[in-house]
């Protein structure tokens, strides 16, 4: 019967717990084939149409939801009816001022509790009989906890009813009409938004999932901690967040902050650090992170142009990448079917992620699909990726779960979470996949994402380096703090000039040579940071340079060749250095004629000779007079 169906659905979601659910399908079944008519009534027997709509209002910083059923059963034999309903919601669903009524008015109906749900049993007071004669239930309660405010967005997980084709099932979301926050995030995509009204009809998925608000904002704390144990100083490497193209930071403070800071080749964030021998160092790491529904325009030229130097090892198998059993595989060759096929074949062990959680890889968890856990999930749909010409590589990070059974991390050191990635060359964008949460939840994560994934580090290089916020490690410690923020991050863009090496008098014959250094000392990246150069009686090989990437505290040298204007004129010039519409330098350049420069020798060497003669002079007196 489909309205068992429905009421597994929506009980299961919630609970998120499989054995359970099965456990009370069956309980429901029996209930409702007892309780339904006084004679056996068959799914044929009737079909049933339902409307869902849930009017939101917002009360402190909550968000509550008025939810309104309609619920219309339609006999399809003259010899039965409907006499009763019943729908079980569970006791962690916050429900208040039930009321319920049929097509004559009020009805009472029966409630009961136990210790896992609440079950309402609605009895029509005179039901229509016959063929063809339809019947309907409202059923009308408050419930303030299912949408929930996660930071800067709205979240939530809606049931849905599993239907037959010709049934039909409408679920309408009405937001405050106070409110100016959009659906950005939908699974399945609604069929229709008007104004603050989103639709969707017959979804056919087990749930639906919706975030409302574009951007998320996460308040982070990271503590990283540093051992030398060798005898003599060392430098190393940690890996902060890294902004990607849908991930911006904002830098509160770095405490020690680091010597230097690098991007390397996959896009991650390096800070370097001096150890002195056997010495401990603990760095505190404190920053806002925006998280986007969409792909920033800003960062999206970079990352399109240096696909080119990575896909030379972006298709070659590592550690934990390689397979050997292929045979398996030998007719999956898209990213979809690659993702179908890892989300069914393996199964999470919860068990695992309590205990000590070694990683198998690719190849061992296709003989064990039963120890999987979001690092196997990863490692097995990079691998196949691979294997098949793909570009893929794995992002290991914080997955913000509001419930660790339908969105479980798993990764030991810490609160981490893995997921991959496949470049798709059509869009030429990198496409994040979540295969994990697909198999826990049942929720699509192939076509959309969500603003729950925060990056640390990006893998396509190595498959075990480098290491993300967590891994770092003396003792047992929780060294990551995330959550989620309503302040919106301000962006502090400021460049230092350094290292200025020039010549500042110059020949009006020669070419010179130049070189300066920026440093970003703001708080974000700075993406196609234009580098402006003008000058006066100046002429300069090039005026104009692009640095497409400047992080934090890196730093990026500025070559330029130039010479003087005129010929045979001595004259003042003159160079500027503009760097976000800012004049960091102003440099007078005093050019010479090379025709005073070679009168100038001239004169040097004949006014050396001269008193050179007059000293020699000098002496030939003094040892004269002395005979």
């Amino acid at each position: 019967m489909k309205l068992i169906d429905w009421i597994s659905s929506y009980e299961g979601m919630t609970l998120f717990v499989g054995k359970f659910v099965k456990y009370f399908f069956l309980l429901l079944l029996s209930f409702i084939i007892y309780h339904l008519s006084s004679n056996v009534v068959l799914a044929s027997d009737f079909k049933t149409d339902y409307q869902v709509e849930y009017n939101l209002s917002e009360s402190q910083n909550n968000l509550n939801s008025q939810v309104n059923f309609k619920i219309k059963i339609i006999n399809l034999k003259s010899e039965v009816f409907v006499s009763k309903f019943a729908i079980s919601i569970p006791n962690t669903f916050s429900i208040a001022n039930l009321k319920a009524s049929d097509d004559n008015g009020y009805i009472t109906p029966k409630v009961t509790t136990d210790e896992e749900k609440t079950k309402i049993e609605l009895e029509f007071s005179n039901p229509a009989v016959g063929k063809d004669s339809v019947n309907t239930f409202f059923l009308n309660f408050d419930q303030s906890n299912l949408f929930k405010v996660n930071g800067k967005v709205w979240e939530v997980i809606l049931p849905v009813i599993e239907n037959k084709q010709d049934e039909s099932y409408a679920v309408t979301v009405n937001l405050p009409q106070t409110t100016n926050k959009k659906i950005s995030i939908s699974k399945p995509k609604p069929d229709l938004v008007t104004g603050n009204k989103i639709i969707w009809n017959n979804p056919n998925t087990k749930t639906i999932y919706a975030v409302f608000g574009d951007v998320q904002v996460y308040q982070s704390e990271l503590t990283y901690h540093l051992k030398n144990d060798q005898i003599y100083p060392i430098f190393t490497e940690v890996a902060f967040p890294p902004e990607t193209a849908s991930q911006k930071i904002f830098i509160q403070s770095i405490s020690p902050a680091p010597e230097s800071t690098r991007i390397d080749e996959d896009s991650n964030y390096l800070g370097k650090y001096f150890l002195k021998p056997l010495e401990t160092k603990t760095i505190v790491y404190k920053s806002q992170i925006e998280v986007y529904s969409k792909t920033r325009d800003d960062s999206t030229l970079y990352f399109r142009n240096i696909i080119n130097q990575q896909k030379n090892y972006l298709l070659t198998a590592k550690k934990y990448w390689q397979l050997d059993k292929l045979d398996l595989i030998k007719n999956i060759e898209s990213p979809k079917e690659i993702y179908d096929f890892v989300t069914n074949r393996l199964k999470y062990n919860y068990n695992k992620i309590n205990s000590d959680n070694k990683r198998l890889g690719a190849d061992l968890v296709m003989s064990n699909p039963d120890q999987a856990v979001c690092l196997e999930f990863s490692d097995l749909f990079i691998a196949i990726a691979r294997e098949k010409g793909i570009y893929s590589r794995e992002v290991e990070g914080y997955g913000f779960s509001l419930d660790p059974k339908l969105q479980p991390l798993s990764l030991s050191s810490d609160i981490l979470h893995a997921w991959p990635e496949y470049f798709d060359t059509k869009t030429e964008n990198w496409v994040a996949i979540d295969p994990t949460w697909e198999n826990t939840s049942g929720i699509n994560y192939f076509d959309s994402f969500d603003l729950n994934h925060i990056v640390f580090v990006i893998r396509g290089k190595n498959s075990d380096y480098p290491y993300a916020a967590g891994m770092y490690k003396i003792e047992n410690s929780h060294d990551i703090l995330i959550k989620p923020a309503t302040s919106q991050p301000v962006e502090k863009k400021e460049i230092l000039l350094e290292g200025l090496d020039f010549p500042t008098t110059i020949s009006d014959k020669k070419s010179y040579q130049g070189k300066f250094t920026l440093k970003n000392v703001g708080n974000s990246y700075l993406w196609g940071l234009p580098v402006n150069l003008e000058v006066k009686n100046i002429i300069l090989k090039k005026d104009k340079f692009i640095i497409p990437v400047l992080a934090p505290f890196e730093k990026k040298e500025i070559i330029f060749d130039y010479l003087a204007k005129e010929k045979n004129k001595k004259e003042k010039g003159e160079l500027n250095i503009i760097v976000l519409k800012k004049q960091l330098l102003n440099q007078n350049i005093i050019i010479i004629p090379e025709v005073y420069t070679l009168l100038i020798k001239i004169f040097t060497v004949v006014f050396g000779f001269s008193v050179l003669f007059l000293i020699y002079r000098a002496i030939i007196n003094i040892r004269r007079n002395d005979h």
